[in-house]
């Protein structure tokens, strides 16, 4: 223990980084424990979906063009970061599964419908990676649509 205080002594720099490393990796782990925004498998975001509910893909037009869930609601980040969820109005007491790429982005998405009046929200754990990768059917754009937007 005393050579760990000397170490932490020469080294204060270093020790600092990582205890802000450590705290900050702490508060990660609670956010996520404590947040009432739970991630769903994408086995168990089907079984929310088919109960009513819809999923919102946060993407940017061109990543949702290439690929998304079939019968997703396409609401780019830039529209949720505005507040503008007029689209989903008749929504708000149904289950909403927030996608995007790998699940990081869509936690900022789902905690503003949350904060929006939103009931039932949910984020898909891992994004449309988890989902292609349990081999799941993704949508594409039609060419002509892909082409418009070029």
């Amino acid at each position: 223990m005393e050579q760990l205080f000397q170490f932490a002594m020469e080294h204060y720099i270093l020790s600092t980084l990582w205890l802000i490393v450590f705290v900050m990796l702490v508060m990660d782990i609670a956010k996520k424990r404590f947040s009432s925004i739970q991630p769903l498998k994408p086995q168990e975001a089907v079984i929310k979906v088919n109960r009513g509910g819809l999923f919102v893909d946060i993407r940017s037009a061109d990543e949702f063009s290439k690929a998304n869930i079939t019968g997703s609601k396409h609401l780019p980040m830039e529209k949720v970061r505005a507040g503008d969820f007029k689209t989903l109005e008749k929504f708000k007491d149904a289950p909403i599964v927030t996608v995007c790429n790998y699940g990081n982005t869509a936690r900022t998405a789902a905690t503003a419908l949350v904060k929006a009046g939103f009931s039932q929200v949910y984020v898909l754990q891992g994004g449309l990676q988890a989902w292609q990768g349990a081999s799941l059917p993704v949508s594409k754009a039609p060419e002509k649509q892909q082409k418009k937007k070029k």
